[in-house]
C-alpha cells in the first residue's frame, strides 16, 4: 500500500507541473506530504518543527484518531507507523485543508492516481 500511496502521489505531482497549476489548492494543500517518501527529510524537519511536519503530523494524527471513520486509511497508517512517520497534535490545518488532504489520499487508496 505504501508504494502505491508513493507512486499516486509522484504521478498526482505531476499532473501540477506545469506553471500554471502549482498555485492550485489542491496542490497547494499536498506540497509537504512529500516527507512521507523521503525519512531523512521526515527526520530533518521534525527536529526542525517545519511547517510543512507539522501539517503532516497533524494529519496523521487526526486520521489516527478518527480511524472509526476513515478505516480505509488503517492499512497505509500501520505502514507508515511502521516505518516511523506517527502523527502530533498540531493546529495547523484548517478543516478545509484537511478535507482536501482527506479526498486526495482516498483518490491515492482507490488507484486513481496510480499507474
Amino acid at each position: 500500500m505504501y508504494r502505491i500511496v508513493r507512486e499516486s502521489y509522484e504521478n498526482f505531482r505531476k499532473d501540477f507541473s506545469d506553471t500554471d497549476s502549482v498555485e492550485d489548492p489542491r496542490y497547494e494543500v499536498m506540497k509537504a506530504f512529500y516527507l512521507l517518501f523521503d525519512y531523512d527529510k521526515w527526520t530533518e524537519a521534525k527536529k526542525n518543527k517545519s511547517t510543512d511536519y507539522k501539517k503532516v503530523a497533524a494529519f496523521l494524527d487526526y486520521i489516527n484518531k478518527n480511524l472509526s471513520k476513515y478505516q480505509e486509511f488503517q492499512v497505509i497508517l500501520w505502514e507508515l507507523e511502521a516505518r516511523g512517520y506517527f502523527g502530533e497534535n498540531y493546529s495547523v490545518l484548517s478543516n478545509q485543508e484537511r478535507d482536501e488532504i482527506i479526498k486526495n489520499f482516498q483518490m491515492f487508496l482507490n488507484l486513481t492516481y496510480w499507474n
